[in-house]
């Protein structure tokens, strides 16, 4: 309340440069999408008639019951999601946080045509065996670019869940390592043939420590720790 009060003071000069300076960022903001709609537009019902054509044939071939609306990606732009009716939205749900910068984003539709973006899609590569000759570039001058200081190695996964299963398993391999007595220390014959059988000393024991309303992902091993919902847990051993 302090800070309403406060700039409720301001005195005209001060009020004119703040609304100036409103007005600039804007503007600047407005220019990263040339004719991103102006606000939200409704013609029909949601889902209007050609969107509920449309779930009816999707429901043939796809499991429809979570589908909130459908969306027509080519039409929709920067902070707007536009369904098959024309119906333009406010996009606040941004794909689970997914997509940051907007649909149709100009700078990434260039790089989407880009040499380097095509090699990498079609030559989709195994990159833990088989990494591409300038990895260690696009890394460095990537990811490694805005990692937290004292971290200089990245492993890279498609999706949050995916990164969290692969934090858990080099969590439990880097303890038992060290339980083993470091990384020189060679697997027993007995840890060998244990794990096979989800037994010790092979399978560790180990368990992850996880809080009330936590959510780390949907995949089987992340949600051993998700407890968010009842309804993404239940059936699954």
């Amino acid at each position: 309340m302090a800070s309403v009060r406060a700039a409720g003071r301001l005195q005209p000069a001060a009020r004119t440069a703040l609304q100036a300076g409103i007005t600039t960022q804007t503007r600047t903001y407005a220019s990263l999408f040339a004719g991103e709609p102006a606000g939200p537009e409704i013609k029909t019902q949601i889902p209007g008639p050609k969107s509920q054509q449309a779930i009816k044939e999707l429901d043939k071939v796809f499991d429809t019951r979570a589908v909130n609306m459908l969306a027509d990606y080519t039409q929709s732009k920067g902070n707007y999601i536009v369904d098959p009716d024309g119906n333009v939205l406010l996009d606040v749900y941004a794909q689970i946080a997914s997509i940051p910068v907007g649909y149709n984003n100009p700078t990434l539709a260039k790089a989407a045509t880009s040499p380097e973006m095509v090699d990498s899609l079609i030559n989709r590569p195994a990159l833990g065996n088989f990494p591409s000759h300038n990895w260690a570039e696009v890394l460095e001058t990537g990811i490694l670019s805005v990692a937290p200081k004292g971290l200089n190695q990245v492993f890279t996964a498609t999706a949050g869940s995916d990164a969290n299963e692969c934090a858990f398993k080099a969590a439990f391999m880097y303890k038992a390592q060290q339980r083993r007595g470091g990384a020189d220390v060679e697997f027993t014959a007995e840890e060998l043939e244990s794990c096979m059988n989800n037994s010790l000393p092979g399978a560790s024991n180990l368990s992850i420590l996880s809080f009330k309303s936590a959510f780390h992902g949907r995949l089987f091993g992340t949600l051993s720790t998700t407890r968010s919902k009842p309804i993404h847990k239940l059936d699954i051993p």
